[in-house]
């Protein structure tokens, strides 16, 4: 597929890869900076191929640096030039993924060997394509399932090693596995009603007529999509912001905060804005939501998404939540904290290979700082919720008992309707949603206040 002159499609997928590995992006946006420079006939059709492409390389990255790997004489793919590496995954997931003919699928990464780096290097891809074409992946999966346990669910199911072991820690093993397959299964969308511009019944009878068949959720301005003729970002009350798409979890946090109209309102990181957006909702665009978050990019596209939806109680500030302190204190905060994003991996499947254990104690240091600053911000009496899309306990109920035990924060009692309880001494107290149990992303709600 030409797009345009000297750049094939496998050009275009290897520099997303470069960009989701390098700048840390999600799929989404950097397929965005790569198409800025693509032209062609074929550009939206290879646009949603290219999706298809990283989105599945990405969630099938280990399984992926598994074969190759294998076939790898005394290196790892880890230690090859990152572009290179990222055209050896693009032949593999072809290959053994997507079945295209192997002749086909190395000419296709031998010709951009090729033009960006030099004869020899052609000849050693072309050797180890040849090599991976003829690797048995299930008789290599069975000799390391028989050696090694934990590193056959993480190759075979595509996880990090570290969340393999969490996760059987945590749920045990028949779970664990559960939880891991249900991670690999395709997203699953939800809608959410835009009550400044609609109400629940009238956007079902409008899904309805579009050919988007949907079901009620536990949470009362959510709806769950079952199937579509016709994707719902195109449809023209999606264009009109009259609802969104926010998972399920993530929609029931404003619930939980229960924001009044007239109301002062702090979010603490903010972008992308499903949870600011949410809360002005139900305040009916009265009082005021301050909307902090350390990326001015971020709060820009979050500026561009208020037009649309008619939030007009919203005041946008480029500060960092760790820090930030206005001259008023505010009745209720919204802290859904940076975090490991590990319940996140259905959606974003690049995330899985971004943390450590290293890199997961420098955010929740992060996380601790945020909820001293939120405690700060808060009025007595004013309520705060706190939330990860993470399944870690250090990350979500032993920030909870720091904030109650060295910040001050008390934890409230809530009825939740819906989600399982947690873990530790407040786990009764506190909400989880699990990928494998309810359908959305793994999440943490705790609801705290300010005596």
């Amino acid at each position: 597929m030409e797009l345009f002159y000297k750049v094939s499609f496998q050009e275009v997928v290897a520099d997303a890869l470069s960009l989701v590995e390098e700048r840390e992006l999600s799929s989404k946006h950097a397929l965005e900076r790569v198409f800025r420079k693509v032209a062609g006939k074929d550009r939206e059709k290879a646009r949603g191929l290219a999706h298809a492409y990283v989105f599945e390389i990405e969630k099938w990255r280990a399984k992926i640096d598994f074969i190759i790997n294998s076939v790898l004489k005394g290196s790892k793919v880890e230690d090859l030039d990152p572009y290179l590496a990222n055209l050896l995954r693009i032949g593999t997931f072809e290959i053994h993924f997507r079945k295209v003919p192997p002749a086909i699928a190395t000419d296709s990464i031998i010709r951009v060997v090729k033009e960006r780096f030099d004869f020899s290097r052609a000849k050693f891809v072309n050797a180890l394509m040849h090599s991976i074409e003829k690797f048995d992946v299930e008789r290599a999966l069975k000799r390391l399932k028989e050696r090694d346990r934990i590193e056959w669910l993480s190759v075979r199911f595509s996880h990090p090693r570290w969340y393999v072991e969490y996760v059987i820690e945590l749920l045990g093993y028949d779970e664990a596995v559960r939880l891991l397959l249900s991670n690999n299964r395709p997203q699953r969308y939800y809608v959410r009603a835009n009550t400044l511009k609609t109400d629940m019944d009238s956007l079902r009878d409008y899904l309805e007529e579009n050919g988007v068949r949907t079901a009620l959720t536990p949470v009362p301005d959510v709806l769950k999509v079952l199937d579509y003729k016709t994707p719902v970002t195109r449809l023209d009350w999606y264009k009109e912001g009259k609802f969104v798409i926010q998972d399920l979890a993530s929609a029931y946090v404003a619930h939980v905060l229960n924001p009044e109209p007239g109301e002062r309102v702090l979010d603490l990181a903010a972008a992308p804005g499903s949870k600011t957006f949410h809360a002005a909702s139900l305040m009916e665009n009265k009082g005021e939501i301050v909307a902090v978050d350390y990326s001015y990019d971020r709060l820009m596209r979050m500026k561009e998404k208020m037009k649309i939806l008619g939030i007009k109680n919203v005041k946008l500030v480029h500060a960092d939540g760790q820090s930030f302190r206005d001259k008023a204190k505010f009745d209720r905060i919204i802290l859904d904290a940076p975090c490991s994003s590990s319940g996140t991996y259905r959606q974003f499947p690049e995330v899985k290979w971004r943390f450590d254990e290293r890199k997961i104690k420098r955010i929740i240091s992060v996380q601790r700082n945020m909820l001293r600053n939120a405690y700060e911000n808060l009025r007595d009496g004013g309520v705060m919720t706190y939330s990860t899309c993470s399944i870690r306990i250090d990350e979500d109920e032993e920030n909870v008992l720091f904030a109650v035990e060295k910040v001050g924060l008390e934890l409230l009692p809530y009825d939740f309707s819906w989600g399982d309880r947690g873990f530790l001494e407040i786990g009764d107290r506190v909400f989880r949603a699990w990928t494998h149990r309810h359908d959305c992303n793994s999440f943490f709600i705790a609801k705290m206040g300010r005596q």
